[in-house]
């Protein structure tokens, strides 16, 4: 028998085997911490993307929430101009028949001898111009509308005599209702 006598580089042989080996792990490595990082990448990729749906959303109901909020401003104010002019009207109803009992206790409350010339009225406040016979007539009148429940508050203004036998007066009367003027 002859002894057998390895010639082949054997040292060689084992480093190649653990260059390739290293090299097979180092890759397969590489990989799988390239899909560990890619799909760390598409996680949050995902997360800001379905944040970014949200937002979106909420944007929208937002914009949704703000014109309701519009339209609910511009509701308020026809309400309001609505309201006003219901209680115009409801005032005017109600002052209606005041209007009737003015004229009615400014004939009963003149005395003869006086008669009016011109009469304004800005609000409850009237304002009388006329021409009476006396001043005693004028006195007469501003009684009488003292002890009326619908007329109030005399005030003269001017009194001049024309001649002697005719005087020009202005004064001013608050109308009432008597309701008011009993509490």
């Amino acid at each position: 028998m002859h002894p057998r006598i390895n010639l082949l580089p054997w040292r060689d042989t084992l480093k190649q085997e653990r260059e390739t080996r290293f090299g097979i792990i180092t890759g397969i490595s590489l990989l799988l911490i390239g899909l560990v990082i890619l799909t760390i990448h598409l996680y949050f990729q995902g997360e800001i993307n379905y944040q970014q749906y949200r937002n979106n959303y909420l944007q929208k109901q937002i914009k949704i929430a703000e014109d309701q909020i519009d339209e609910i401003k511009t509701l308020d104010e026809k309400k309001q101009r609505l309201i006003e002019r219901m209680s115009v009207i409801q005032e005017l109803e109600e002052n209606r028949p005041q209007i009737v009992h003015l004229f009615d206790e400014l004939v009963k409350q003149v005395p003869n001898g006086v008669y009016f010339t011109n009469m304004t009225q800005k609000n409850d406040k009237i304002t009388l111009e006329g021409v009476a016979q006396s001043d005693a007539r004028v006195s007469s009148l501003m009684g009488k509308i003292e002890e009326s429940k619908w007329l109030d508050n005399p005030k003269i203004y001017s009194i001049e005599a024309e001649g002697e036998t005719k005087s020009n007066f202005k004064l001013e009367v608050t109308q009432a209702v008597p309701r008011a003027k009993s509490e």
